[in-house]
């Protein structure tokens, strides 16, 4: 088949080559192709293949030894529309029976006994019929799909594995710090075994990223395949088609290998009675391997605690008073990891039934029944730094400081206040401004934005790189940031209004004139969790939105444990409500006054809430249940003028605010 491909067809003055230089083509000349570019999927002379390289130089290319990775070209389907026996002879039928396609002449002498006989042109006219084809085409493009969403996961695997390498430092040295000097071969004994695991890890899911990649580079070459197919023969159909078949259920088990054993986080569990029993111990702890698909915990090291799963904690209220629970790190996202370490072992053991009923969230304790002062001081700390009512101070030693956003594009447009803000993983930040997503740099600096068909209404982090923005025209548009670009990812669509949008592990919180519900991220409504018939205000500023409707329900957020939503009313009140929808309380306060101005709401991901007063200039904090005023953050003393959203970035320690009719953000340092 190669000496096929290498050949070329000389007819008058004009060269046709099995593959013409994609670069040449472009230019208007016919160069024969000595190379295919496994990354571009494009192929190239030997003289563009010079200027390619010194592009992308880690880009993978293959020359004409490697000929079947190369895509079929236009050229060699003459050859494979050819009988394989006599080459003489098309590929007229197939043979059911032994699934072979064959000419003619070898029907005749060597199918005589087959009973299920089909010509292939009727054979590819039926599978049209039936939506075969346009069945598979879905197929491999859902898969395509899969295949890049599964790549993103393991990213993101690897860099939580990261992250929760550096948790587990940190946890290591804070107990440390509690245990005298000769407690150091301990440390570096259960730090080692820390970095061994990690290492493990970490090549288990690069080898499955780099397979991942070379699937993806397969699916893609099939698909192009797929999309020269139109106009072709049936023969031709047909043999695409049997291709593109076996590579989805290629990719189908691919997937299905991955999802079972990758999905992995990490977990340490600090020993509670180390001091009674240092002397036999070999490491300061237990770190855990946890696949969230099949929730099934590993211990990784030697620990004298037992280990249960979930549904096998059943202690009674009694048991509970007498348990001593250490604290368990289980690390997936940099969120879930935040959350775990937030939340105290006997709550784990009061909310474990209802933990049990959410995807991607399980957590294993550890119990024993005595405990040491150190185990008890090291467990009041923990809780202390994670307290969610702990008040937002701002830096008064450093002053505010003011950056405008307003682009060059800006101009043309009036509705100039910022609607929203969110955080990547990189800790820049994305906010939602003048019909476009713009990202900012750390110096706040715009460095690149997205064009929105209408105006943004709220914006929210869907994953590390991945955000939704509700829009005007009832619709969300979700948007990945890759390499400092924006890129539109998919868009949703609804028949209502989504004034506001909060995420939470796999859902989505969105509001509407009168009501607040709850979806999943593909889309699925789940249920309406609270509707408010109780407000009259009409919200002129929002004629623009709903005109002569009246407004009832503004924004929403959610706890980072997901058990409190909270929503802000147009009657100048914020309801908090429980998972469930259930109505915990509901808070007027004078400066919860939004006039005019969009209500901003925030919680920050140790569980602060912050809500915007509009007309009274002020950002406040109020309490975890929302029935209660905390503190000031910001008031008009600090330059704050009709906040419209408010963000504060636990990795830069800065508390960002947009203000209404203003192109710029106020930024402060929080102490």
């Amino acid at each position: 088949m190669a000496s096929n491909f290498e050949t070329s067809i000389h007819r008058g003055s004009d060269l046709f080559f099995d593959f013409s230089c994609y670069t040449c083509k472009g230019n208007d000349r016919n160069t024969e192709a000595e190379f295919y570019c496994e990354d571009c999927c494009k192929i190239y002379c030997g003289k563009c293949l010079e200027h390619h390289n010194f592009l992308y130089q880690k880009h993978v290319t293959l020359d004409k030894k490697n000929f079947s990775k190369w895509p079929v070209s236009d050229a060699t389907f003459d050859v494979l529309e050819q009988c394989e026996v006599h080459k003489n002879r098309k590929l007229e039928t197939f043979c059911e029976d032994h699934s072979a396609l064959m000419c003619t002449v070898c029907h005749v002498y060597n199918h005589k006994k087959c009973s299920h006989f089909v010509l292939i042109a009727d054979k590819v006219k039926d599978l049209h019929q039936k939506g075969e084809f346009k069945q598979l085409s879905a197929t491999l493009d859902t898969l395509h799909r899969q295949l890049i969403m599964k790549k993103d996961d393991l990213e993101e695997s690897l860099k939580s594995l990261e992250q929760a390498y550096n948790t587990i430092l940190e946890e290591i040295n804070a107990l440390r710090k509690a245990i005298n000097d000769s407690l150091d071969q301990l440390e570096r004994n259960t730090i080692k075994e820390l970095d061994t695991l990690l290492a493990k890890l970490r090549t288990s899911i690069q080898t499955d990223n780099a397979n991942c990649n070379e699937s993806i580079k397969k699916m893609t070459s099939v698909k192009e395949d797929w999309l020269t197919m139109k106009g072709k023969s049936e023969a031709i159909q047909m043999i695409i088609y049997r291709k593109c078949l076996d590579m989805s259920l290629k990719t189908k088990a691919v997937l299905q290998e991955m999802t079972v054993e990758n999905d992995i986080t990490l977990s340490f569990t600090p020993d509670p009675i180390i001091l009674q029993t240092m002397a036999t111990l070999s490491g300061l702890g237990q770190i855990l391997t946890e696949n969230r698909v099949t929730k099934e915990t590993k211990p990784e090291a030697c620990c004298a605690l037992p280990i249960k799963s979930d549904p096998e904690i059943q202690a009674s209220e009694t048991n509970k008073q007498d348990l001593v629970t250490s604290p368990v790190l289980v690390l997936g996202t940099p969120r879930q990891a935040e959350i775990a370490n937030q939340t105290s072992a006997l709550n784990k053991l009061d909310t474990i039934s209802n933990q049990a009923s959410v995807p991607h969230k399980q957590y294993h304790t550890v119990t024993s029944s005595s405990s040491t002062q150190l185990v008890q001081r090291y467990l009041s700390s923990a809780h202390d730094k994670s307290d969610p009512n702990q008040i937002i101070r701002m830096n008064r030693m450093k002053t505010s400081k003011m950056y405008n956003v307003k682009i060059e594009k800006d101009s043309e447009y009036s509705w100039c206040y910022i609607t929203g803000i969110c955080e990547i993983a990189t800790g820049e930040l994305l906010i939602t401004n003048n019909r476009k997503v713009k990202l900012l740099d750390q110096t706040m600096k715009v460095v690149t934005h997205y064009d929105l068909p209408s105006n943004p209404l709220s914006t929210c982090s869907i994953d590390s790189s991945l955000v939704a923005v509700a829009m005007y025209i009832k619709e969300i548009i979700f948007i990945r940031v890759t390499n400092r670009k924006l890129v539109k990812d998919r868009t949703m669509e609804f028949q209502h209004l989504c004034h506001s949008i909060a995420h939470h592990q796999g859902n989505l919180f969105i509001t509407t004139v009168t009501a607040l519900y709850q979806y999943t991220v593909d889309g699925r409504l789940l249920r309406k969790l609270y509707e408010d018939t109780r407000g009259t205000w009409t919200g002129y500023c929002f004629s623009i939105y709903v005109k002569n409707k009246i407004m009832k329900v503004g924004t929403c957020a959610v706890s980072p444990d997901g058990e409190r939503i909270y929503v802000t009313n147009y009657d100048n009140k914020l309801v908090t409500l429980s998972r469930d929808g259930t109505v915990i309380s509901t808070l007027s306060d004078p400066a919860l006054m939004w006039g005019e101005n969009k209500p901003g709401l925030h919680v920050t991901d140790t569980g602060q809430v912050l809500v915007c007063g509009g007309w009274s200039n002020t950002i406040i904090q109020v309490d975890t249940d929302g029935g209660q005023r905390l503190a000031d953050v910001v008031t008009e003393k600090d330059n704050v003028r009709k906040p419209t959203c408010v963000y504060y970035s636990k990795h830069t320690g800065i508390l960002v605010v947009g203000m209404s009719g203003d192109n710029c953000i106020l930024v402060f340092s929080t102490c």
